[in-house]
C-alpha cells in the first residue's frame, strides 16, 4: 500500500523518535542524566554497528511496551469497571474513561506516541540488523522476528484502544498516514506476525541478545515464538468476532479455528499449575528505570462492582481487601466515584505485569470454541478456571438459561482471573456488543466511551477528517 507523505504530528513524532514526552515526564518516566544509559529512549542508527548496539535496541524496545503497559491497563480496566484512580487533584482518570475523553489530555496521548515510538523502533531494528555485517544469517532472521512481534503487539494495544476509529499503519515516511479501518489493520497484524513467526522459525536456537528477567522460559527463537503465537490467537479471535454485533451475531469460522491452531503452537496449556506462565514486563528502582504505575495505595482502588458482582466463595477475590479505612470518593455530593476496597495482587512497585498469561489463553479458547458452537468443550475450559482458580463447583450446560449466558461466563472467569493485569473486559464486552451490561457509572450515570480518542494534535493536522480506509 502507498502512504501518502504528509507533515503531521505523527509524522514529526515518528521523525523524531528519541524526543521526551511530556506525558512520559508525568508519569515518573525517563533520566536526563546523560552518564545513565535511558533506556524508554534509546538512540537508532540505520544499520546496527554492534552486538552492543542490539542489545540497547532490544532493551530500548521493550522498555516502550513497558512504559505505557501499565496505564494501559489502567484506562481500560476503568472504561471495563474494574478499576478507579480516585484523586481529587486529578479527577480526570476517572471522568474521562468513564464520561467523556478530552482530545488534548495526557490520557489520550501517551499511549499514542509511546505506542508509535514503539512502532518505529521495531522498525529501525528490523531494518538496522538486515543492513548489518556483524550478525549472521539466522541472528537477523532471530532480530526481525524479535522486533516485529513486538511491532504487532503495538498495534494491537493502538486497536484495542481505538477500535471502529481504525489507525495509521507506520510506514516511517515521516507524513501522515491514513486511517485504516479496524478489519484491515487487523489484516496486517495477523501478517506481521505470521512474517515474525517465519524470522523466528529461521532464528536458530538463540537470540543473540538477553532479554529481561520476566521473558524467562521466552529467551529462545523456538519459545519466542510460543509468545508470537499467542498474540496471534488474539488477533484471530477479534478478526472471528468482528461482525458478531451485527444482526444475527455472524462470525468467521475461518479465524476462530485458526485462533485454536495459533493455540495450539503458542504457551497454550490447560495444567492449572501453568495457569501464571507468560511473559512479563518487570520494574526496578536503579535510576532511569520504571516503577509499577499501578501501585499506589493513596489512590488505586477497584471498582465496588468487582466484589458486588462476585460468585461467593471465589477465591480470587484475595486479589482485593475491602476496609472501610481505605474510602475515597471524589467530591460531590453524591460522590461520581467511591471505593473502600485496595487491590491486593498488586503488591508493591516492583510488581511485574503480565504480557498475556496462559490462564487467558485457556478463556480465549473457551471463546474461540463458543463461538463455533463447540459449548460442552468451551465449558470444559470455564470449569477448569472456575474449580482450580476460583475454588467454585463446575457448571453444566443446563446452568445456563442461554448460550450467550455461557459467554457471559467466560467473560466472568476473565475478569477476576485477569483481574487489573488486561485490559480485556472492556475490549470483550466492546466486542460482543455487551456493553451496557457494564453498568452506569458516575454522576448522572451513563454507559461511558468505549474507545479512546485520537490526540488533538492528529485530529487538527487532519483537519477533523478522521474517516478510515
Amino acid at each position: 500500500m502507498t502512504y501518502h507523505a504528509m507533515r503531521s504530528p505523527l509524522g514529526r513524532f515518528i521523525r523524531q523518535v528519541a524526543a521526551a514526552l511530556p506525558a512520559v515526564a508525568l508519569l515518573g518516566v525517563g533520566c536526563s542524566d546523560p552518564m545513565i544509559p535511558d533506556f524508554n529512549n534509546p538512540q537508532l542508527p540505520a544499520v546496527i554497528p554492534s552486538q552492543d548496539q542490539l542489545q540497547n535496541q532490544v532493551t530500548g524496545l521493550l522498555a516502550g511496551d513497558r512504559e505505557q503497559h501499565a496505564f494501559f491497563i489502567l484506562v481500560l480496566e476503568t472504561m471495563g469497571r474494574d478499576a478507579y484512580r480516585i484523586d481529587g487533584a486529578d479527577p480526570r482518570y476517572i471522568q474521562m474513561p468513564l464520561g467523556q475523553f478530552s482530545p488534548g489530555a495526557f490520557l489520550v496521548d501517551f499511549t499514542w506516541n509511546s505506542t508509535y515510538r514503539t512502532i518505529l523502533a521495531a522498525q529501525r531494528l528490523a531494518q538496522g540488523v538486515e543492513g548489518s555485517s556483524v550478525f549472521t544469517v539466522e541472528e537477523k532472521a532471530a532480530s526481525q522476528g524479535f522486533a516485529r512481534t513486538i511491532q504487532g503487539l503495538e498495534y494491537l494495544k493502538a486497536i484495542e484502544s481505538r477500535d471502529s476509529l481504525g489507525v495509521p499503519i507506520a510506514s516511517g515516511s515521516g507524513g501522515i498516514e491514513p486511517i485504516i479501518c479496524k478489519p484491515a489493520v487487523l489484516t496486517y497484524i495477523s501478517a506481521l506476525l505470521d512474517s515474525a513467526a517465519t524470522n523466528l522459525a529461521a532464528g536458530g536456537t538463540d537470540f543473540s541478545f538477553t532479554l529481561p528477567g520476566g521473558f524467562a522460559g521466552f529467551t529462545t527463537p523456538a519459545t519466542f515464538l510460543q509468545f508470537n503465537r499467542a498474540l496471534a490467537a488474539k488477533v484471530h479471535i477479534y478478526r472471528g468476532f468482528a461482525g458478531y454485533k451485527a444482526a444475527g451475531n455472524p462470525i468467521d469460522a475461518a479465524e476462530l479455528n485458526a485462533a485454536l491452531t495459533a493455540l495450539d503452537a503458542s504457551f497454550y496449556s490447560p495444567t492449572p499449575a501453568s495457569f501464571r506462565v507468560g511473559p512479563y514486563h518487570t520494574f526496578s528502582t536503579a535510576s532511569g528505570d520504571l516503577q509499577n504505575q499501578n501501585f499506589n495505595r493513596a489512590v488505586y482502588r477497584a471498582n465496588p462492582k468487582v466484589l458486588s458482582q462476585a460468585e461467593a466463595g471465589d477465591l480470587r477475590l484475595s486479589k482485593i481487601q475491602q476496609d472501610p479505612s481505605f474510602q475515597l470518593a471524589l467530591p460531590g455530593n453524591p460522590p461520581p466515584a467511591e471505593s473502600d476496597i485496595i487491590f491486593l495482587n498488586i503488591t508493591g512497585p516492583l510488581t511485574p505485569l503480565p504480557i498475556i498469561l496462559d490462564e487467558q489463553l485457556v478463556l480465549m479458547r473457551a471463546e474461540a470454541l463458543w463461538g463455533l458452537n463447540r459449548d460442552a468443550e468451551a465449558l470444559v475450559l470455564i470449569n477448569l478456571v472456575r474449580q482450580n482458580s476460583g475454588g467454585l463447583a463446575a457448571k453444566t450446560l443446563a446452568s445456563f438459561p442461554t448460550r450467550l449466558d455461557i459467554l457471559r461466563e467466560i467473560l466472568k472467569q476473565k475478569r477476576y482471573s485477569l483481574l487489573f493485569e488486561s485490559g480485556d473486559r472492556a475490549i470483550d464486552f466492546r466486542m460482543f456488543g455487551l456493553w451496557s451490561e457494564l453498568g452506569q457509572e458516575l454522576v448522572p450515570p451513563g454507559d461511558g466511551p468505549q474507545v479512546i480518542p485520537f490526540p488533538s494534535a492528529e485530529i487538527n493536522a487532519r483537519n477533523n477528517n478522521l474517516a478510515c480506509t
